[in-house]
Parts: structure tokens; sequence; C-alpha cells
């Protein structure tokens, strides 16, 4: 791509159809007053010739001299030279003229194809630039779940329980055990629903859901809660693949039913204890209404992270 023109460049070029601009007006003024003068001459020039031809001058020898002479001398009319020249100039400005208004046209045109050029690498940007802003909040989100669960494994590997020996005489006797995950886990169950044509296959489950519970949203890199579902937190195993009909409430709401199928499930880990088992169910159909309360609550508990 050839280098654009320097400003001290414009500005020399500015400056010198400033100076051309201001000699062409000289000229013409000059022109137009030569011609000018060279008409009054001729007037004048008539008016002398008929005053010395008059009777009462012909006894004066001086005036009869001039008479003679001034017969000889031609009318000062404008030269043919001149006004070649003049015209030769307007010529010259107006091919000037036309060469710079092609250039600015192509100019234009050129312009306009930058300006779309730019537009479409601009938008290009600007949608890769979301994709990354996305991918880098799950990933964030993705590290911090990570990072939460370490530190609670570490927590819970640090606990400390008193020996038996420092417990106070006649106190009654504290379990110190950590409860199961499944004393943990709240109800779920998973029975077969109603066997009919539309239902067939499919099991049934219960949950709910707040902002303590183990049981939760969850969404993938779209971030997107319709093409999500929910987390289960239970000990029963529910194959991959199951369609499930699943009744969960919310703090202070209806029971709500949708349909979904286990995409994924998390088994119990003894060093994460903290990180409940259960089955991960991808919404298949979500009611606006549900999806409406469903919005509405995630904008008081972030969704856990699941990639898709």
């Amino acid at each position: 791509m050839p280098p654009s023109p320097t400003p001290s460049r414009e500005a020399e070029l500015a400056r010198a159809e400033a100076d051309m601009a201001r000699l062409e007006a000289q000229l013409a003024e000059q022109v137009a007053r030569a011609t000018a003068d060279a008409a009054a001459l001729a007037e004048r020039l008539v008016r002398v010739r008929q005053a010395l031809a008059r009777p009462e001058h012909a006894g004066d020898s001086r005036l009869s001299q001039w008479a003679m002479r001034l017969e000889d001398t031609e009318s000062p009319e404008p030269s043919p030279e001149l006004a070649r020249l003049r015209e030769k100039a307007l010529d010259a400005r107006e091919a000037a003229l036309d060469t710079r208004r092609q250039a600015g046209l192509d100019l234009q045109s050129a312009l306009r194809v930058q300006q779309e050029d730019a537009a479409r690498v601009d938008k290009a940007l600007s949608s890769a630039e979301s994709d990354l802003k996305r991918v880098e909040a799950a990933a964030k989100a993705r590290a911090e779940a990570e990072e939460k669960a370490r530190r609670a494994a570490e927590a819970e590997t640090q606990k400390v329980v008193p020996p038996p020996g420092l417990k106070p005489s006649g106190a009654k006797a504290v379990s110190t055990e950590t409860p199961t995950r499944a004393e943990r886990l709240p109800p779920v169950a998973a029975t077969p629903a109603k066997s009919d044509g539309r239902k067939a296959g499919r099991v049934r489950m219960h949950t709910t859901i707040d902002t303590r519970s183990d049981s939760n949203f969850f969404t993938g890199f779209s971030m997107d809660i319709s093409e999500g579902g929910i987390f289960i937190a239970t000990v029963e195993a529910v194959p991959r693949g199951t369609p499930v009909e699943l009744d969960f409430t919310l703090p202070g709401g209806r029971p709500l039913t949708v349909n979904g199928v286990v995409r994924w499930a998390r088994d119990g880990n003894d060093r994460t204890p903290d990180l409940m088992p259960g089955v991960g169910v991808q919404f298949t159909t979500l009611p606006p209404e549900v999806a409406h309360a469903i919005s509405s609550f995630v904008a008081t508990r972030d969704p856990m992270f699941y990639p898709d």
C-alpha cells in the first residue's frame, strides 16, 4: 500500500495553489485593464484626429504636422497574442480542474472501499471479542468452582477431633463424626413415572433448590439457562440418557415441573466431601413461566458451570 501524503505536502500544495490563484487573478485584472486602456486610446485618437481636421486649424503648421503623424498612427487594438495566451491559460485551468475532479472521485471510491473493509473487520473483531469474553467468563467460573472445592477439601482434612479424654466428667457423649453425604442430602425421589405412551421409561424426581442447597441450576459455555438444566444432589444412581420428569420448588414458590434427560453424573469422592454426588438433568422442554421463575432465582444465586 503506497504511503499517504504527509501533512507537509498537503500544506505545500495548498500554499502553491493559493499563490497560483493570486497570480491568475492579478493577470486577469491586468489583461482587463490593458484591454480597457486600448479601447480608451482608440476613442481618444479618433477625437484628436477629428479636432485637428477642423478648418479653423488649417493655418497652423504645427497642428498640420500632428494631423499627418496621427493619420499614420495605428489604433491601439488588443494584441492577438495576448488574447491567444489568455485562452491558453483558461484551457489549462479547465484541464487541471477536470483532472482534480476525476482524482477526487477516484479518491472517494477508494475511501468507500476502505471504510467497508474496516467495518467488516470491526464486526468480526467485535464477535471474536464477545466470544473471548464468554469463554473467559466460563473459565473463570470453572476456576473459582475448582478453587472453592479445593479449599473445602483442605478445610475438611484439617479438622481436629478432640481426644475422648478431654470430655468433661459426666458430660453427655457428643458424636464427632462428620455426617455422611446421604445424611446431608435432602430426600430426592427417583420413581418411575406413570406408564402411558408418552412417559414410557421416564423417571420422576423431586428436589428443592434455594440459596444454600446442594442442588442448583447449571449452564454451559453459552451461559443460557434454557440450554442448561438442574444438578440434583442425590446418592441414587440414574443412568445417563434417562428421561426425567422433574418436580422442584424455589424459595417462596409453588412446585414447578420440567422435562429433561440425564446428561452427566458426579460420583462421590472422599477427598472432596463438600461436593455432593448427583446427576445433571438437561432441560428438554422449558415452559415460559418456569423459565421466568428460574431467571429470577439465578439473579440471587449463580448457576453451576458444566462444559457443554
